[in-house]
């Protein structure tokens, strides 16, 4: 039997799935002092919006949506901000009001930001304060009236009305959806990083949504009770932040402290003051636990996890943060295709170095190294774009994620590398995230490293090239590119070397997700096809 024909399928068992729409998913069936629990809050202010005063107030902005933005069931609204206390509440309104909510990328340049629009074509931005120049000159470019621009934000900024004066007093009430229309009908597109391409839009249904959260909380249910505070820093355009922040913590009444932007002390700082039990994280956020002297300045026990997605993990890191903070790492994995999870690490229960199991009613197949997945969890399709949905799915319905993974003999999913990012030195492959780069990391004199592949005519291969950002106490140091290369090699296989050389740069670009943007980092070598005989 080959290995395409091996159906891998979730060890937990399968869950009754919800058909309805995202809207009364969160709240139906809802006891009268579930309205008193505070949900959401603003972690520099502290004001606070509880249950009940959410299902009202996204009513009630349902109702301006509909009846005074006249925006009908087909048409497109667009979140373009930074996180606000009620970013969560916009979108749930849109759901109330049978309204796709295309939500971008607030570090947007004009450019970008006119592709997304073109893209999705909303009828209305909301558009938080600190991007509203950006958001000006799109509009004018993609032909939006600046009557169809509102702001995020609760009150008036120059010409622009805030959308929450949209909300009367009037109450919609929610249309429910058949099971027809809860598998068909999109809620909500986050945009694919846009790593090889230029960004696309995921068309995530509103069963696709109510499925994952079922399907995670059935994984570990006690660890989604109403005892649960979590820390909104990472981006709620994000579908991270989508999932864990904007549906899955109202729906289980956890509290969620919102905040702009990371900052790692605030951070810190807010973990200790409000008693954080989960923190969710991304590798560049470990990196700044394992290495940055604040962290040692805040009491972080409250937590019972340090929660990380997004983007590789390597168990070299993981041990460091683990040893240093006495808090348990946990890894996930997932894309925004399958609305954020596709396996989670259970404490106690998953391997080292694996992502977990699969969540239940999911299963998977890896096709040449590939993963390969099914479940209600994966999207409708990219938004308009029949090509790159013939490149991902086949004709029988598998996913193809574009990662090389590998299970063991208990179900664990191992993710190895991208397969595009796979460096491929002479026949061997080479995954530079999981192996080079941790390693990297462990250096003292490296503070944030990423690997690439350089193509070398004369040996007609790869090469493996590093680029670091040194530590405080690096800076200055003579030779110390070579010197990190022999050290390299002294640790590594033969063919893992850093034959391309190491070089030097400020930062290490990456998405506001954490993912390396190895393109950015390609571009940059093209001209400078040196290589290191090590």
């Amino acid at each position: 039997m080959t290995t395409e024909n091996i159906i891998y399928r979730s060890p937990h068992p399968d869950v009754k799935l919800p058909e309805t729409s995202c809207w009364h998913f969160l709240f139906d069936n809802q006891t009268s002092s579930a309205d008193d629990r505070v949900v959401f809050a603003d972690g520099h202010s502290e004001k606070k919006l509880r249950f009940g005063e959410l299902r009202s107030l996204t009513k009630r902005l349902a109702y301006g949506l509909v009846n005074r933005a006249k925006l009908g069931h087909d048409d497109v609204i667009m979140a373009f901000s930074p996180n606000t206390l009620l970013y969560p509440a916009f979108v749930q309104a849109a759901q109330a009001a049978t309204v796709c909510v295309s939500l971008a990328n607030p570090s947007y340049l004009l450019d970008e930001l006119v592709h997304h629009i073109k893209d999705s074509r909303p009828k209305v931005l909301v558009v938080g304060k600190p991007v509203i120049e950006v958001a000006k000159k799109a509009a004018i470019e993609c032909c939006i009236a600046e009557s169809n621009i509102y702001m995020m934000e609760d009150d008036v900024h120059e010409q622009y009305q805030s959308i929450w004066s949209l909300a009367g007093t009037e109450e919609l009430e929610p249309r429910r959806l058949s099971p027809h229309e809860a598998k068909q009908r999109t809620a909500f597109m986050c945009y694919s990083s846009g790593t090889t391409g230029k960004a696309k839009g995921v068309e995530t249904t509103h069963y696709n949504l109510t499925s994952v959260i079922t399907q995670v909380i059935a994984r570990e249910p006690s660890l989604y009770t109403d005892k649960e505070k979590w820390l909104a820093a990472l981006p709620l355009y994000h579908i991270y932040g989508v999932l864990c922040f904007i549906f899955l913590s109202p729906y289980c009444r956890a509290t969620t402290y919102i905040f702009p932007r990371f900052e790692l002390e605030l951070w810190l700082k807010s973990i200790q003051k409000y008693r954080i039990t989960m923190a969710h994280i991304v590798p560049p956020i470990a990196v700044l636990l394992a290495k940055h002297p604040a962290v040692d300045k805040y009491d972080v026990s409250s937590l019972n996890r340090w929660a990380c997605g997004a983007a590789p993990l390597g168990n070299d890191l993981i041990d460091v943060v683990e040893k240093r903070t006495k808090i348990p790492v946990r890894g996930g994995y997932g894309m925004t295709e399958t609305t954020c999870v596709i396996s989670v690490a259970t404490l106690g229960a998953d391997k080292p170095g694996s992502v977990g199991k699969l969540i239940p009613n999911m299963s998977a197949k890896l096709v040449d190294g590939e993963l390969f997945i099914k479940g209600p969890n994966i999207m409708k399709g990219y938004l308009r774009n029949p090509r790159a949905d013939k490149e991902t799915f086949t004709d029988d319905g598998w996913m193809r994620t574009g990662d090389v993974g590998r299970f063991d003999e208990d179900g664990n999913l191992f993710i190895v590398d991208r397969v595009k990012e796979l460096i491929k030195f002479k026949g061997f492959q080479v995954p530079p995230a999981v192996e080079l780069e941790d390693l990297l990391l462990q250096h003292a004199d490296v503070e944030d490293a990423a690997v690439i592949g350089v193509y070398d005519d004369e040996q007609a291969t790869e090469l493996p090239r590093a680029y670091i950002v040194l530590s405080a106490g690096a800076k200055g140091k003579k030779n110390v590119e070579t010197a990190i290369a022999a050290w390299v090699s002294e640790r590594v296989a033969n063919h893992k070397r850093l034959r391309g050389g190491v070089g030097v740069i400020d930062a290490i670009p990456k998405s506001p997700s954490g993912k390396i943007l190895r393109r950015l980092l390609r571009d940059e070598a093209g001209s400078k096809k040196t290589s290191v005989k090590l």
